[in-house]
Parts: C-alpha cells; sequence; structure tokens
C-alpha cells in the first residue's frame, strides 16, 4: 500500500514540478526582456531630454559638446575633448584657442 501511494505521488507531483518550474522560468525571462526593453528606451528617452550646457548643434555634425574655440575640442556628442574628456571647458587649465 505504501509502494502505491508514493508511486502515485511521485507520477503525479514530479509532472506538477515541472510544470511551476517551467512556467517561472518563462516568467522570469519574459521580466528580464521587458526590464532591458524599458531601460534601453528610457535610457534614449532620458539622453534625448537632458542637454549638456556646453551642448550645440553644427549642421552636417550634430550636437556636439565642449567649447568649439579650443584646439583639443573632439567635436563629439560624448567626449569634449582629449586632454579634459569629462571636466567643464570654461576652467580648463589645458585650453588652447583654435588658429584659424
Amino acid at each position: 500500500m505504501l509502494h502505491t501511494l508514493i508511486a502515485l505521488v511521485t507520477f503525479f507531483l514530479l509532472p506538477l514540478l515541472c510544470l511551476w518550474l517551467s512556467y517561472n522560468q518563462r516568467l522570469r525571462a519574459r521580466s528580464r526582456r521587458l526590464t532591458m526593453t524599458e531601460s534601453s528606451s528610457n535610457r534614449r528617452f532620458y539622453k534625448r531630454m537632458t542637454r549638456d550646457p556646453e551642448e550645440q548643434y553644427i549642421e552636417g555634425v550634430g550636437y556636439v559638446i565642449g567649447d568649439l574655440t579650443c584646439t583639443y575640442n573632439a567635436r563629439s556628442p560624448y567626449i569634449r575633448c582629449a586632454v579634459n574628456p569629462d571636466g567643464l571647458c570654461q576652467d580648463c587649465r589645458h585650453y588652447q584657442r583654435e588658429e584659424e
């Protein structure tokens, strides 16, 4: 009788356990996909909404940051210059006015 009971419990519980684990795995994967999608779209939205105070638009190039009169300016939306990539241009000690 005990062997029969163990066999029946195993017969019913093992498939239910597998179904439950599979369902949870799918939920986690879906949650991860949604989180990745939301975070990437939020980053793009945040990037568009927050402009750098030194950011300027140049026709044919797009948005660039930093002081365009400086020789070291990278003319890039991501890097100001090679010497001071993260700092603001207004107090940069490496500033050199570009020769025309």
